[in-house]
């Protein structure tokens, strides 16, 4: 089975639970939203986002690849930093023994990091594809490959770890 035919699934059957159980919206926003931008439904993203003033980990993610989407800079700094306020709370909250506890917070800054990473290579790409530019090019684009490899051999070697970081590049990537 595809993984967009379980992200579709999964939006449905929570439409479905939602139906039966509105108070559980809040608690389900998250999985709707993660699940509604893996597949690329950015309107309903949208209208999750602007349907709740909630800042968890994944609408404020959600948030920043709707500032990406846009490409108004302005917009993806502002969202940047609302992002590394929310998703570092939990790290200073842990405390300096708190590293186990707080890993999904890293993780979540983390996938800031990268969604940065990818969206300034993408606007430094030069538009032309004559000569030097081509170079130039290729040049970021292998730049950027070597900085998103290393930064995934520094994750923990699970699928619980990994996976959401590859998720999310493939996301970014197919914003750009």
């Amino acid at each position: 089975m595809s993984s967009r035919l379980l992200l579709d699934t999964l939006r449905t059957h929570v439409r479905g639970v939602l139906t039966r159980n509105p108070d559980w919206e809040l608690v389900l926003a998250e999985f709707q939203v993660e699940s509604a931008w893996m597949v690329g439904a950015w309107d309903d993203v949208q209208s999750l986002v602007d349907d709740t003033n909630a800042q968890t980990s994944s609408i404020v993610m959600a948030r920043l690849l709707l500032a990406m989407r846009t490409g108004e800079s302005p917009a993806i700094v502002e969202q940047l930093s609302v992002a590394r306020s929310v998703l570092g709370a939990p790290i200073t909250a842990a405390g300096v023994k708190g590293y186990r506890r707080s890993y999904e917070a890293v993780l979540d800054l983390h996938l800031t990091h990268e969604l940065e990473l990818i969206h300034n290579a993408m606007m430094s790409l030069p538009t032309t594809s004559q000569g030097n530019s081509q170079n130039r090019r290729r040049q970021v684009l292998t730049n950027l490959s070597r900085t998103l490899s290393a930064r995934l051999d520094a994750s923990l070697p699970t699928f619980r770890t990994r996976e959401p970081v590859l998720s999310m590049r493939r996301t970014a990537f197919a914003l750009m």
